[in-house]
């Protein structure tokens, strides 16, 4: 697969960037940045085409045919869907098609999980990589404060999106937790790893002050910028429902182990076989257990 170098890469930041990009992925044949231009990069108007398709296929909105001239990348483009996000809003997120293993990567603290997308792109695009982001964050759903009730669900969309396993599973902070939870109701589960938050971007984020957490994030380049203060609101909301289920959360019975790679922001309990490795050896290790 031949890919464009790599100069001045920009992430997807939310669930529409990140179907956007997997669709551009898929039509071009590499992955991109949210900046680039889809004709700079090689894109012509059957390829336009075929976005403006899935579009309509996937997400059910129908856009003229001059859209992609007018928004020619995936951030100002994901702007003009950005309302009509409706099915995005469950947990399951492709992050990135592929084939073989499934890498299940899910939230941490916060509950988003576009910041696994370049994660994803360092494994390799021929791998499949999908992301649990919390209930809370999009749409009418409401934060859950439960590990086994998280576990559950993302079990069950796990399954719905691959019905039999291996499987690899992942997360920083609090996702690693329900990671840990989710193998023990899925067979052949070949890895659980525990994220340094740094790899991924993941530290808690300060949101004493809501706006001025909003102003820090887009400085960053976190979150896109017609992002509300509504949402630092259930970024709040999720993130203190995931502080008291992880304090809650007592591990079921089970053998597997945990590898942690890097600096870990969870206390495993002592009848949880934890084993430490480098982080630089995070994307070896994802690329052995997808084989």
């Amino acid at each position: 697969m031949t890919t464009p170098v790599d100069t001045d890469y920009h992430r997807p930041r939310d669930p529409v960037e990140l179907w956007l990009s997997r669709v551009w992925q898929d039509v071009l044949g590499f992955g991109v940045g949210i900046r680039e231009n889809f004709f700079g990069i090689g894109g012509n108007s059957l390829d336009a085409a075929r976005v403006i398709n899935a579009v309509l296929t996937e997400l059910d909105v129908r856009l003229p045919l001059n859209v992609m001239t007018e928004h020619p990348t995936v951030e100002s483009l994901a702007a003009t869907l950005r309302e009509h996000n409706g099915r995005l809003a469950g947990p399951l997120v492709p992050v990135q098609n592929g084939g073989g293993i499934p890498l299940f990567l899910i939230h941490p603290d916060d509950g988003q999980v576009a910041r696994y997308a370049r994660l994803a792109q360092d494994i390799g695009e021929d791998h499949a990589v999908h992301g649990l982001q919390a209930p809370g964050l999009y749409g009418d759903t409401a934060p859950v404060d439960s590990v086994p009730a998280l576990a559950r669900a993302y079990a069950d969309e796990i399954r719905a999106a691959h019905p039999s396993g291996p499987y690899v599973l992942g997360g920083a902070g609090a996702g690693a937790v329900i990671a840990f939870e989710v193998a023990a109701l899925l067979p052949d589960v070949r890895l659980i790893a525990d994220l340094d938050p740094g790899l991924v971007e993941a530290g808690t984020p300060d949101i004493a002050d809501p706006e001025q957490a909003l102003a820090g994030w887009k400085a960053r380049d976190l979150v896109p910028s017609d992002t509300t203060p509504e949402f630092v609101a259930r970024v709040t909301r999720v993130r203190e429902a995931l502080v008291v289920a992880v304090a809650a959360w007592r591990p079921s019975p089970s053998t597997a182990p945990v590898d942690v790679f890097g600096e870990t922001a969870n206390t495993w309990p002592d009848d949880v076989t934890v084993r430490r490795h480098r982080a630089a050896d995070l994307t070896a290790a994802l690329r052995t257990a997808l084989r």
